[in-house]
């Protein structure tokens, strides 16, 4: 009998036709997938290079743009440089303005490259300013094929309200603080260090600025006191800062720390005539009746645009000082009483404030938290409007006063340092030294002191005292935006500033509380903003962005020359 093996063997294929099919199966898929597969690779390469032409035309313009920038740059850096004055900063950009051309500058280590000229420089009927068309072309050539890429842009280099008006105690050299009983309801900042002693409070940020020159690094040190949003909204008289919400620069309730900030430019007061143009071309008006206070008669003023001084400024209740727009007093001013209207007084040489300066009708803000932004808005865009621009120095009080010998200590070294002016003048710092002028008598004149005669300036003095009914000299209340390139000094009892003050050196001694309140009208970004012509700083800004070469937009940048309208 045989045996029965079961094989666990698979059987194969019983002949070679049946082997070929299945080989040629098995290249026909071969082919599929590697035709498949040739696809894919080549769609991949195809979006590749898709990618790479999108990345290179964006690396062109970021090319472009590196090389614009730095040409705009560096004429800003050659305008800010060239002098304090707009008239010569202009003339100078007229003639530099290609200074900073360049061609075919390696840019990266792949050899791309940008080329920059500034292509025209158009007037726009201010004096002022300019507009320089820049044209930069960016070059790449990383992949297949290099891509080049062009822009133009406008630059304008001119003059706008200086920035240090946002803030209501701004001083160009160290800032200081010290005393319990000091307010600022505001932002505060120095172009050197900021001290704070004995716990002031500031409701608003503070600033310390890097200055070589005076060798600061730029602290901000000591302690202080900020309110919070609701103890501060329950506090606030009317013309404080507004809060925000819901306005955008109001205080909202803190404060920060800024330190090693950069320094603002100080607009410089040098040259008066640029400003007896801007009150010509402005018509500026400024009017006072004549009063008798305390048995002194001092004569009406009427100031079309520029007056010779010395020049007293008194206003009353009833006879406020009326002013609209800007005025220049060649030489000093001493100002006292209530004011109306809306301008700027800029003075050749010292402002003296004696007693207060009060508006007639103060800004009115809404602090409460739902407090609609627009609800004084018509009131505060027609109250009153002070700007005090001095190209010497503000005194406050009357410096003939034992009383007022204290504040001499604070205007002299070794509390303040010598400097050098924008315009190369050098200072010793000393404010109690003699200039060289003359007062009315012929006796010689200190930096501090006024033109007039020491008895007719206490006589003033003495008016001022009357007008507000004071046992004393020392101010109580000033509302406007004081400005000088140089010295604040003078004598203060329960002070309330509101507004903003500006200076290089401050000797403001106070008794009982020294209270700082920004006008937020001040503010140039701000919703209540108003333009009282006050002292300018440099500035330069992009206003026209275009993509193509400078050639293609020409028939669009013509109307925008002023020169090619005339």
């Amino acid at each position: 009998m045989q045996d029965h093996i079961i094989s666990t063997r698979r059987s194969g294929p019983n002949s070679a036709a049946e082997r070929g099919i299945a080989l040629a199966g098995v290249l026909i898929f071969a082919l599929v997938a590697s035709a498949f597969s040739a696809a894919v690779l080549h769609s991949l390469s195809v979006h590749s290079q898709l990618i790479q032409d999108d990345y290179n035309h964006t690396r062109a313009l970021y090319l472009a743009e590196s090389g614009l920038n730095r040409a705009a740059e560096a004429t800003w850096i050659g305008y800010l440089n060239a002098n304090p004055l707009p008239s010569v900063r202009v003339a100078w950009l007229d003639q530099h303005y290609t200074d900073f051309d360049q061609e075919n500058v390696t840019y990266g280590g792949d050899g791309d490259t940008y080329t920059v000229r500034a292509r025209r420089i158009m007037t726009t009927g201010n004096s002022d300013e300019r507009l320089v068309v820049f044209e930069a072309k960016g070059r790449t050539v990383v992949g297949e094929i290099p891509v080049e890429r062009a822009i133009t842009r406008v630059v304008r280099y001119g003059h706008d309200q200086s920035s240090i008006f946002d803030y209501t105690y701004f001083l160009n050299n160290f800032g200081w603080f010290w005393g319990s009983t000091i307010t600022a309801n505001g932002e505060v900042r120095a172009n050197a260090n900021f001290d704070l002693q004995s716990s002031p409070k500031v409701n608003g940020d503070v600033y310390g600025s890097v200055n070589p020159d005076v060798g600061a690094a730029g602290t901000v040190t000591g302690s202080y006191l900020t309110d919070n949003l609701t103890t501060y909204r329950n506090n606030a008289a009317n013309h404080w800062r507004p809060t925000n919400p819901p306005f955008e620069y109001g205080f909202a309730g803190d404060s920060e720390r800024f330190a090693e900030q950069d320094i603002l430019e100080m607009p410089y007061l040098s040259d008066i005539s640029r400003f007896e143009a801007l009150a010509q071309n402005k018509n500026g008006q400024l009017s006072t009746s004549t009063v008798t206070i305390g048995g002194l008669t001092v004569p009406g003023v009427t100031l079309n645009n520029v007056i010779q001084g010395p020049v007293f400024l008194v206003g009353t209740p009833t006879n406020p000082i009326i002013i609209d727009g800007p005025v220049v007093v060649r030489g000093d001013v001493a100002i006292t009483g209530y004011v109306q209207g809306q301008g700027t007084i800029y003075a050749e040489r010292n402002i003296h404030v004696l007693g207060d300066i009060r508006y007639t009708d103060q800004p009115i803000f809404d602090h409460s938290e739902s407090a609609p932004p627009d609800a004084n808005a018509e009131h505060n865009a027609n109250a009153d409007f002070l700007g005090l621009a001095s190209r010497g120095n503000v005194i406050v009080g009357n410096y003939n006063d034992t009383d007022w010998s204290v504040v001499k200590n604070y205007i002299k070294p070794t509390f303040t340092k010598p400097y050098t002016d924008e315009d190369g003048t050098t200072h010793n710092g000393d404010y109690t030294a003699y200039d060289g002028g003359l007062k009315q008598d012929g006796t010689s004149r200190r930096r501090y002191e006024s033109t007039w005669s020491n008895t007719n300036f206490t006589n003033m003095a003495n008016l001022a005292k009357t007008l507000f009914g004071r046992s004393n000299h020392r101010s109580q209340r000033i509302d406007g935006l004081i400005y000088t390139n140089h010295l604040m000094a003078g004598r203060f009892q329960n002070f309330h500033l509101n507004g903003a003050m500006m200076c290089r050196d401050e000797g403001c001694v106070y008794n009982t509380s020294f209270n700082a309140n920004y006008d937020y009208r001040a503010k140039a970004e701000g919703e209540y903003y108003i333009d009282i012509d006050l002292p300018k700083a440099a500035n330069a800004e992009p206003t026209v962005w275009l993509d193509g070469p400078y050639e293609d937009w020409v028939s669009k940048l013509d109307p925008l020359d002023y020169g090619l309208q005339q």
